[in-house]
C-alpha cells in the first residue's frame, strides 16, 4: 500500500475548484461587504462522509473536533462503535492512527500537497469544515457586487481562491480554488444553513477535487453531512496515542 493512501482520509480536508479569468466590476479596495464566519475557541461536530475517488468508495461517520489555529482531530467509524481511524493535524503535521492494519503514518503538508499536486495547510482544512474564508480579507482582496452575491477573488501563494457570499445570510456559498502551476482545481459547495450559537453553519458541504495523477486526470468527491455541530467555550480534550505494537508506514 502506498504510505499516502490513507490520505483519503485526510481528504475531509480538502477545497473547491475555480475560474482564472478576471471578471468586470472587481474593486482593488475593500468595499462594505458583511461575511459571516464562525468564531470560536473550541467546535465539535458529528459528521456522515461519502468519499469517492475513481472505484474507491468510503462511506464513514466522523467525530470532529478542532481548537481554532491549533488542532484539529477526528475519529472515523465505517460502521457504529467501531473505530477505524484517528487522525491528529497541527499547523504543520498531520498523523493519522490506522486501527485496521495497526500501523501509524506521520505527514507534512509538503507530502500531502504533493500527493494532490495542491497546495493544501492547516488554515485551508480548518476554513473548509467551518465553511469561513480560505484566506483573510486584505487590501489586495477584489470584491464585486452581482446579483444576490459579493464575490470575493485572492490570491495566496500558487492558488487564486473565489468565493462567492450571499448577500442575505452573508455565509460562503460557494468556493472556486486553481492552482496556477498545475491546473488542478478544487470545488466546494455549501447549503442547508442551520444555526449553531450566534452563528449560521453549513450542514452540507460538498467538496470536489480534480488533479493530475501518474494515471490521468483523477477527481475525488467528498460528501459532508454535518449532524450535530457545537460551539465549546470549555477546553475539548483531543485523546492520541498511538500503541506500541504499532508500526509506522514507511
Amino acid at each position: 500500500m502506498n504510505k499516502i493512501q490513507p490520505i483519503i482520509l485526510l481528504a475531509i480536508i480538502v477545497l473547491i475548484s475555480s475560474c482564472k479569468k478576471d471578471m468586470i466590476g472587481y474593486k482593488s479596495k475593500k468595499e462594505n461587504v458583511n461575511i459571516e464566519e464562525i468564531d470560536f475557541d473550541y467546535f465539535v461536530t458529528r459528521t456522515k462522509v461519502r468519499y469517492a475517488e475513481g472505484d474507491k468508495q468510503v462511506n464513514g461517520t466522523a467525530n470532529i473536533r478542532i481548537k481554532k489555529d491549533s488542532l484539529i482531530w477526528f475519529s472515523v467509524s465505517p460502521s457504529i462503535g467501531l473505530e477505524a481511524t484517528r487522525v491528529m493535524i497541527t499547523k504543520d503535521t498531520a498523523i493519522v492512527i490506522n486501527r485496521m492494519d495497526k500501523e501509524y503514518y506521520i505527514f507534512n503538508f509538503d507530502e500531502i500537497s504533493r500527493y494532490f499536486n495542491f497546495q493544501i495547510d492547516f488554515d485551508l482544512i480548518q476554513s473548509i469544515l467551518l465553511g469561513n474564508l480560505a484566506r483573510p480579507i486584505d487590501d489586495d482582496t477584489k470584491i464585486a457586487k452581482e446579483n444576490n452575491y459579493y464575490m470575493v477573488k485572492q490570491e495566496s501563494g500558487p492558488l487564486d481562491i473565489q468565493s462567492y457570499v450571499l448577500i442575505d445570510n452573508k455565509k460562503i456559498e460557494t468556493v472556486l480554488i486553481n492552482e496556477n502551476e498545475s491546473s488542478n482545481f478544487m470545488t466546494l459547495k455549501y447549503g442547508e444553513f442551520k444555526e449553531t450559537g450566534p452563528f449560521l453553519f453549513p450542514k452540507v458541504c460538498q467538496i470536489n477535487l480534480t488533479y493530475k495523477a501518474k494515471k490521468g486526470p483523477l477527481v475525488t468527491s467528498i460528501n459532508l453531512q454535518h449532524n450535530k455541530a457545537e460551539i465549546s467555550e470549555k477546553p475539548l480534550k483531543f485523546p492520541f496515542n498511538i500503541p506500541s505494537k504499532y508500526e509506522a508506514f514507511k
